[in-house]
């Protein structure tokens, strides 16, 4: 299970979406890293450590990661995007293992749909930003991590042209509690 400290982005995430519970799913940190090759960002694993799968603003959808890579989860969206990443004719950037490389993160929904990614280096994983593919083949890239940039969603503040809130959806649906949903803390 992870040893991550609060993370002060995480907390203001959890209170801009009314999330005070605790999630019935801890991430192995140690064996999804050794699966996808490469340390995580922190922002993200304190948020799956905080805050249960999810949707966030009726769009981006964080599914936890596993190790047995099922489907929908961290590891299962890294190998099917990767695969379509290699399948694109002359992507803007490379899929990882190569370097700077794409990882994806989160699906988005609204208003077309697409994947959310870090454009990861060998540098620090805190200092990746994120990049949007949608669904219509336009890229973007957000001078933030995985945190801020929900943030910047909840908050509707999110400068973009593919990727916004649903009109009238809530801030945040945890997915924790639905039939079939991964619990490994006896909550």
């Amino acid at each position: 299970m992870s040893t991550l400290g609060a993370s002060p982005a995480v907390e203001v995430l959890a209170d801009l979406i009314g999330w005070s519970g605790l999630p019935k799913w801890q991430p192995d940190w140690q064996v999804t890293e050794r699966l996808l090759g490469v340390a995580l960002p922190d922002d993200y694993k304190a948020l799956l450590d905080t805050v249960p799968r999810g949707e966030y603003a009726g769009t981006v959808l964080i599914q936890a990661p596993t190790r047995t890579g099922q489907e929908g989860d961290l590891l299962a969206l890294h190998r099917e995007v990767m695969l379509s990443l290699n399948e694109e004719r002359k992507p803007p950037y490379s899929a990882f293992p190569q370097l700077p490389g794409l990882i994806p993160w989160a699906t988005f929904d609204h208003p077309m749909g697409g994947e959310l990614f870090w454009l990861a280096d060998d540098g620090d994983p805190n200092a990746w930003v994120v990049i949007a593919r949608g669904a219509d083949g336009n890229w973007e890239e957000y001078d933030v991590g995985a945190v801020a940039f929900l943030i910047a969603l909840v908050r509707g503040k999110l400068p973009s042209q593919i990727v916004s809130p649903k009109p009238g959806a809530p801030a945040y649906r945890t997915y924790q509690d639905l039939p079939g949903s991964p619990n490994n803390t006896g909550r």
